[in-house]
């Protein structure tokens, strides 16, 4: 994972393959454990298809979630901007910048998006402006996908890294205005993808309240095997961490409750923040036979503790592949 030096053009487009499944995005998240604010934005463009999509979440700290989604077909050609959301590279692996203006969905219960149509008809809306400056916490990590033994999970992307991040500023729900200051983590990948080629993974990032962060990742591939990594970055200074066990307690409607890691010397747990918002994303991936597989993402804001007594906010991401219509990695109360 920390095995090569992302170099700086590749915090810009990529020249797409050929296929017809070539997707490139970038995705923010973050924790501001201040004002209790979390959420993601996401940027991702198909160029062989001339489609894009933008997609923004957000937790506020009195339990309600704002939800906002859209399509483009006509991406603009190499920047990262689709609808209302654009995330400008000031300085690569150093600094960007995230602006987003436009109606967002508010859920009081966003379990409703399991059927996303009619819940995002019936939902009322809020207009919200979201500014943020984005400064990297240590070096951006992964690989460029020259080398594909260093590919993670090849179905999802043939170049990918990570890197922790600092960001600051204001998010404006109608006239309320919220500062915005903690961490977070971004990633951007590249290549071929397809939502069904695995069967599971769960991704961590806990932002702690000493500055130092944690990412956790770990995916089930539909061979069987499963791949851990992690990483945790502390005063500025990004390393890697060994995963060596990952958890989750579930809901009885198949949404992670509770997730445990231990990562050395580091017991991380990490509950959904009261009251509980689980927002489940989905794609639905047709197959030759008229059949249809049906992957879901999973989100929650959680609150994290360690057993070294520390705390801090976060965001966790659950995917897994449905069968009759619950999550794949779901099987005792506490389980993969």
């Amino acid at each position: 994972m920390f095995a090569e030096t992302i170099g700086p053009e590749h915090e810009f487009r990529h020249v797409p393959d050929d296929t017809s499944a070539y997707n490139e995005s970038t995705y923010y998240n973050f924790a501001s454990a201040e004002s209790g604010v979390v959420g993601w934005v996401r940027v991702a463009v198909q160029q062989n298809r001339s489609a894009a999509q933008t997609s923004v979440l957000i937790f506020l700290p009195e339990g309600r979630t704002l939800v906002a989604f859209g399509r483009e077909t006509d991406p603009v050609p190499d920047a990262f901007t689709a609808g209302s959301l654009t995330i400008d590279i000031d300085e690569p692996h150093r600094r960007q910048r995230i602006t987003f203006a436009g109606p967002m969905s508010v859920f009081d219960d966003p379990r409703a998006l399991a059927d996303p149509g009619p819940a995002l008809r019936g939902a009322p809306r809020v207009q919200v402006r979201l500014e943020l400056s984005v400064t990297g916490a240590g070096v951006s990590f992964g690989t460029s996908g020259d080398d594909p033994d260093r590919v993670v999970e090849k179905s999802l992307a043939l170049g990918h890294y990570e890197q922790f991040t600092r960001l600051e500023g204001t998010l404006r729900v109608d006239d309320r205005s919220i500062a915005v200051r903690g961490g977070g983590l971004r990633d951007h990948s590249w290549g071929p993808r397809d939502w069904s080629g695995l069967r599971y993974h769960r991704w961590i990032t806990a932002v702690l309240g000493d500055g130092e962060a944690v990412m956790a990742l770990e995916v089930g591939r539909q061979d069987g095997a499963v791949v851990r990594t992690a990483a945790t970055t502390a005063g500025g200074v990004t390393a890697e961490a060994q995963l060596t066990d990952l958890r989750v307690t579930w809901t009885p409607d198949g949404f992670g409750r509770e997730v445990t890691c231990e990562l050395g010397p580091l017991h991380l747990t990490g509950t959904a923040r009261a009251p509980e918002q689980f927002v489940p994303l989905r794609h639905v991936t047709p197959g030759p036979d008229g059949s249809h597989a049906v992957t879901r993402i999973g989100y929650s804001s959680y609150e994290f503790t360690t057993t070294d007594g520390r705390h801090g906010l976060g965001i966790v991401e659950m995917l897994d592949q449905l069968v009759d219509g619950m999550p794949i990695g779901m099987g005792t109360p506490e389980s993969r």
